[in-house]
């Protein structure tokens, strides 16, 4: 058998971008395939968890990202009036917690491999086995063969739906708003996350780099529901409008155009997700919903060992059940875990909301140690 080295990777986003890297610092030969035609990641801010700064740092990006983001050092779970209820230190690892764009930390991956290794504007088909190799088929007519296969394509994978056939994700009846703007509220504590529960509703926010606020708020909702009819905007002001003051005061400095939304879905863990020389990582593997912030972490995770395990085992096959068998039990427990966290979201009746707030405060040194054994982990 002869060596892996030609490596296919569908998707280009923070997961198929940062397997690109860690499969390029390794000495292989991987390709990125995007269907978009500009190389470029949507969304908002995002936290990189000691867990994933260890990658970050791994890779040789780390000092980077600090520059472009912001340190965090507290995340602080408050009610939706604003009184503590769990202050969580993060700043006892090795390694910072950093608040960043999502843009920031894509362009900090590309732009360490060769521009040669991202092929845009070409939106994946189908792939066949031929021998030991791979072929991948795109709409373009364009074919290509490798010596492995890794889908990177998101929430709807191709390549997980061709490969597994399965069904396609959960909605878990929350949708979620994420807004970008310059205005630092007058209850903003540096260095915190700071996220506050209501009644079937959630809303954060943190600082990321350039002096840049993210906010994120959340809501039971149907699914697809459209925007109130007054605007998306307008109608989250006046669903938060008697919070935290921090909280209406931050929708009302977000430009409408800097408000995204999104539905909420994920996937009971399940195996196998790799067969033979293909597999799957970041949401195409493993979907999970936001709650414990690990979306993103666990992909920079996931790349970073497939790569280690194409180092280990020359036989892709064999490396690819090697990677999922290292990276199943911990994506089940966060995919739980954040299943989980949502659910006591969902609360809305206030006697059950004040005794959910009541048991965060006599359990927080048990949430605290939760969320310290999920960042402590290092790949």
């Amino acid at each position: 058998m002869q060596p892996t080295k030609n490596i296919i990777i569908i998707g280009g986003g923070i997961g198929g971008a940062a397997t690109a890297l860690a499969l390029h610092r390794a000495s292989f030969e991987p390709v990125v395939y995007e269907r978009t035609k500009v190389l470029r990641e949507v969304g908002a801010g995002i936290a990189l968890w000691a867990n994933a700064t260890h990658i970050l740092k791994k890779l040789g990006i780390l000092e980077d990202a600090i520059r472009v983001g912001h340190l965090t050092a507290n995340y602080q779970f408050n009610s939706q009036r604003g009184k503590e209820l769990v202050n969580i230190p993060l700043d006892g690892f090795e390694l910072p917690v950093v608040g960043i764009h999502r843009a920031e930390l894509h362009q900090l991956l590309w732009r360490n491999v060769p521009s040669e290794k991202f092929v845009l504007g070409q939106t994946f088909e189908g792939f066949e086995q031929e021998g030991e190799k791979i072929r991948a088929y795109f709409s373009s007519g364009l074919t290509v063969t490798g010596d492995a296969l890794i889908g990177a394509d998101g929430l709807r994978s191709r390549v997980r739906g061709i490969l597994l056939g399965d069904q396609p994700p959960v909605y878990r009846n929350f949708k979620t708003w994420r807004g970008l703007t310059n205005y630092i509220p007058r209850g903003y504590r540096p260095g915190y996350i700071q996220e506050f529960l209501g009644l079937g509703k959630g809303f954060g926010f943190m600082m990321l780099g350039k002096e840049q606020m993210y906010w994120y708020a959340a809501a039971i909702a149907p699914e697809a529901q459209p925007d109130a009819p007054i605007g998306r905007k307008k109608g989250l002001e006046i669903e938060f409008q008697d919070w935290y003051t921090s909280v209406p005061e931050l929708i009302s400095a977000t430009e409408e155009v800097n408000i995204l939304t999104t539905d909420l879905y994920d996937r009971p863990p399940t195996q196998p997700w790799s067969k033979q020389n293909i597999t799957l990582l970041g949401d195409a593997a493993h979907p999970m919903l936001p709650t414990m912030g690990q979306g993103a972490c666990t992909a920079l995770e996931d790349a970073f060992i497939v790569a280690k395990c194409l180092q280990e085992q020359q036989d892709p096959t064999t490396a690819f059940q090697h990677y999922e068998s290292l990276r199943f039990p911990r994506i089940k427990l966060i995919v739980e875990q954040s299943l989980q966290s949502a659910n006591m979201g969902k609360l809305n009746n206030p006697f059950t909301v004040a005794l959910r707030n009541t048991f965060m405060k006599f359990m927080g040194a048990t949430i605290s140690k939760s969320f310290t054994d999920f960042h402590a982990y290092r790949a």
